[in-house]
């Protein structure tokens, strides 16, 4: 399944990784920012700043949901 996160510096992707479908992996546009265990610690990243994704862990006025249920489906 693919999460979505839209965000005003790029939408956080967060989807199946190719070549281990036990894993996902997190992207903005066609970048890709890691591979995670579950969707959840992806959307956790995500929501701490910790992404690896340096506009985005740098504008700490922004928010982003740490829970699935909030990101688009």
């Amino acid at each position: 399944m693919n999460y979505s996160y839209k965000t005003p510096v790029g939408t956080f992707v967060i989807r199946p990784q190719r070549t281990d479908s036990t894993r996902v992996e997190l992207w903005v546009a066609d970048e890709c920012y890691g591979s995670y265990a579950t969707a959840r610690l992806a959307a956790s990243d995500v929501h701490a700043h910790a992404t690896g994704y340096d506009e985005w862990d740098t504008a700490t006025q922004m928010e982003a949901p740490e829970d699935l249920s909030e990101w688009q489906s």
